[in-house]
């Protein structure tokens, strides 16, 4: 006769297994733009869209709040969190010291086969820029830069790269503000760091990643800016 702990742990794997499920969809939808950075996050509404109890979607929620995905704010739930000014620029010096040693090592790997991957990416991208700019953009640009990561043959620098470009993706708006020449400007300079790879010019590649992921910065930062002096007009009527 099965004990009672034998009799538990397969329901508890059960609704761990859901409450991950969840957890993912709720990252989903994030990325798609179906729930954007400053949105309150209703239990019922999403136990509803997602077919499920509230229990996995509480469970969800505060995972992803010790993820830095979602707050949780007194008196007003779960609010899906935007990044702010000092963790943007955090995330984009770390993935300048990241990238910078990505290519060196990915140039040492590179076959043929490995920049006609890279290139397709690249077109994908170029492609993009004539459209709307939305979070599809943001993938496209990391596909690139993950891309060359895995050229370097280093796993860990690769994970940790997606996480940084998970935390940028997921967090950042991609609604009005953002400058649209960007888009031209960075598949030039992904255009030219391809070029730099090709003739594997190693210094002249790290060079071109460097100034790519600063520019970047700036235009996340300026744009994060412009937003926060919106906020600050919107509670006080006076801007800093």
């Amino acid at each position: 006769m099965a004990s009672l702990v034998e009799k538990i742990k397969p329901r508890a794997r059960r609704t761990e297994n859901l409450s991950g499920q969840v957890y993912s969809q709720i990252k989903t939808l994030i990325l798609c733009n179906e729930i954007l950075p400053g949105q309150k996050l209703h239990h019922q509404e999403l136990s509803q869209r997602l077919g499920v109890s509230r229990t996995p979607v509480r469970e969800a929620l505060t995972r992803l709040v010790q993820e830095g995905y979602v707050s949780l704010l007194p008196n007003r739930g779960f609010i899906c969190k935007e990044i702010r000014l000092q963790e943007a620029d955090e995330l984009y010096q770390l993935r300048e010291a990241l990238e910078a040693f990505a290519v060196e090592k990915a140039i040492e790997n590179l076959t043929e086969a490995a920049f006609t991957g890279l290139s397709a990416k690249i077109n994908l991208y170029g492609k993009d820029v004539q459209k709307r700019f939305t979070r599809h953009r943001l993938v496209y640009d990391q596909d690139i830069h993950l891309e060359i990561a895995r050229l370097s043959g280093n796993e860990t620098l690769t994970k940790t790269l997606a996480q940084v470009f998970e935390r940028i993706i997921l967090k950042r708006r991609t609604d009005g503000l953002y400058d649209p020449t960007r888009g031209i400007t960075a598949h030039q300079e992904h255009m030219r760091l391809l070029q730099a790879i090709k003739r594997r010019n190693t210094q002249e590649a790290v060079k071109i990643i460097r100034a790519h992921i600063r520019a970047g910065k700036d235009n996340v930062l300026s744009d994060l800016k412009q937003r926060q002096e919106i906020r600050e007009f919107r509670y006080t009527g006076t801007v800093s």
